[in-house]
């Protein structure tokens, strides 16, 4: 379900960002912002104690509908609307819209610092004294309803300080849909239909994670799993670890072929874009046809395809790496031991690391260590290959330390006297039921974390960067929204297909590290990826324009 969320999320990117292209960005923030807000105020009504189960389906209208389509609007503008107001016709202007998006990322990191590090805990503790822990859903969900309306309010009151660019309206993505369509048909030979069959098979994989993710599971081993104490000297009774159906398994695989058809196609297509063919305008063709295409030319059209291996490869291989952190971590964590001062900490708590190093690292790579290091490289500046190389790394290292603590975690002794863990599944706050916490501090943890956090703040940032500066001006939020539809849609359908098969429901019977091991190692081979990608795309890249991605 997580994934799920996550994969709405980034799915509405796309719509927000043909939308804000056509009618400005400002205005789309401001429309789906008050989506967002309403969304938000609606889970905050629907976790009240003692309505939670009757308010299920507000509660599910409000995050799966308002909240993913809200957010989804938002994400692929922000990022754009901040860089419009710097601009980008100097040298200075775009390096300083790279320390933006860095600053913009430390920023959106301040606010999951406040999340984790506070209203996480309160959700399964309350806050002695001042919030019954019965209220504790309630007060964490109704602060994010509450900030969401503020945000919306000081956007809205500062409007007139904004650069509000006007938006294209629909023509040139039509006139992308066009160059693509005549180039399948009149020479653009097999690249342009891998490149058509690519983009087909992305929405078909995506409804197909969908449905096998929300596939029902077998009750029966779930709920044995749930129930069995280890500490109570009973015999385990047999049971299966991942309780897949047949059915759920045969979409599973559905979902992983076309994924991978979708992405190697994308990728080796798009590679060489001369396959874009110019567009003929006829002799009876109306004013506004001949228009459209004079706005938006094939050389954009092929400058917009070409960022499309760069954005698939690096998100990708990142991003599956960085998924661990939405479920992988905090369940592991959950199951290690959580006490501090007779309380129990949630194992979400401890993307507090991720939050903190990032906004301490953004701090420190802008001021000190760039500079150094493109003052020891002859540089100007440090080129995104490099800091794409480095983040990749420190992901795959992340997922192997991770792998480390779980076989670590396995091998230590349940805490029989520490009562249960009040975030792991089969929690019940009678006494008797629940999972066993193992004799390792959850602290770990923060090391995994912390490596992502390191990991994002030279990726995300320069991806935003990316997709702004390859991007033609009128398709400039489409392009960010297909940089975000990769970095959190696809990568959480993958993650979900790879979870099918390698992420075990009971972590004390299964092994989680071999989920690890699969997401570590799709980092390292995106490294090489990465280098070819932009290895054999150079030159034509640079016949078409200037890529931040081979500077």
């Amino acid at each position: 379900m997580t994934s799920v969320f996550s994969m709405l999320c980034y799915f509405w990117c796309i719509p927000g960002g043909l939308l804000a292209d056509s009618i400005g960005r400002y205005k789309t923030i401001v429309g789906f912002g008050c989506i967002y807000a309403l969304g938000t105020l609606l889970v905050a009504c629907a976790v009240f104690d003692g309505v939670q189960r009757e308010l299920g389906w507000l509660f599910m209208i409000g995050c799966f509908g308002l909240i993913a389509l809200g957010t989804g609007g938002i994400k692929p503008n922000i990022s754009n609307f901040g860089a419009d107001q710097i601009g980008d016709a100097t040298e200075r202007q775009r390096e300083c819209q790279k320390t933006f998006f860095s600053l913009l990322y430390l920023s959106i990191n301040i606010g999951v610092l406040i999340s984790f590090g506070f209203l996480t805990n309160i959700t399964t503790g309350g806050l002695p004294g001042v919030i019954p822990e019965a209220d504790g859903y309630s007060f964490a969900y109704g602060m994010g309803a509450i900030c969401m309306m503020i945000a919306v309010v000081l956007f809205v009151a500062f409007t007139r300080f904004y650069q509000r660019l006007p938006g294209n309206g629909t023509g040139p993505f039509q006139q992308m849909l066009w160059y693509h369509w005549h180039s399948v048909k009149s020479g653009g030979g097999w690249k342009a239909a891998m490149s058509a069959v690519g983009f087909a098979c992305l929405p078909l994989f995506f409804l197909a994670t969908l449905a096998s993710t929300l596939w029902p599971e077998s009750q029966g081993p779930m709920e044995s799993q749930r129930l069995y104490d280890p500490c109570s000297g009973s015999l385990e009774p047999p049971r299966s670890l991942h309780g897949v159906e047949s059915g759920k398994d045969i979409l599973t695989q559905i979902a992983l072929i076309l994924g991978s058809i979708a992405c190697v196609f994308l990728v080796v297509a798009n590679v060489n874009c001369s396959w874009v063919q110019e567009l003929e305008a006829k002799e009876d063709g109306s004013e506004d046809e001949k228009s459209s295409m004079k706005r938006f030319s094939a050389e954009e059209a092929k400058q917009t395809f070409a960022a499309v291996p760069v954005i698939v490869v690096v998100n990708l291989a990142f991003n599956l790496c960085y998924n661990s952190m939405n479920a992988a971590f905090p369940s592991q964590a959950c199951q290690m031991d959580l006490r501090v001062g007779g309380k129990q900490l949630n194992g979400a708590f401890f993307n507090i690391a991720d939050a903190v190093v990032i906004v301490v690292f953004t701090l420190i790579c802008e001021s000190c260590l760039y500079p150094l290091m493109a003052r020891l490289s002859g540089r100007k500046s440090v080129s995104l290959t490099q800091k794409i190389i480095l983040g990749l790394v420190i992901a795959a290292a992340s997922n192997l330390a991770a792998a480390v603590l779980e076989i670590q975690r396995r091998q230590a002794p349940f805490l029989c006297n520490a009562g249960f863990s009040e975030c792991a599944p089969g929690y019940a706050d009678d006494g008797l039921h629940g999972t066993r916490m193992n004799d390792i501090s959850a602290f770990w943890t923060f090391i995994p974390f912390a490596m992502v956090g390191i990991a994002e703040v030279l990726i995300n940032p320069c991806m935003y960067c990316y997709s702004y500066e390859s991007a033609p001006v009128e398709v400039r939020s489409l392009l960010q929204a297909f940089n975000l539809f990769f970095q959190g849609s696809v990568s959480n359908a993958f993650t979900a297909v790879v979870a099918k098969l390698a992420y075990p429901n009971n972590l004390n019977k299964g092994h989680l590290e071999y989920y690890y091991y699969v997401n570590a190692a799709c980092s390292v081979v995106g490294i090489g990826l990465y280098l070819i990608v932009t290895g054999c795309g150079r030159e034509s890249q640079r016949e078409q324009t200037k890529d931040p991605a081979t500077e």
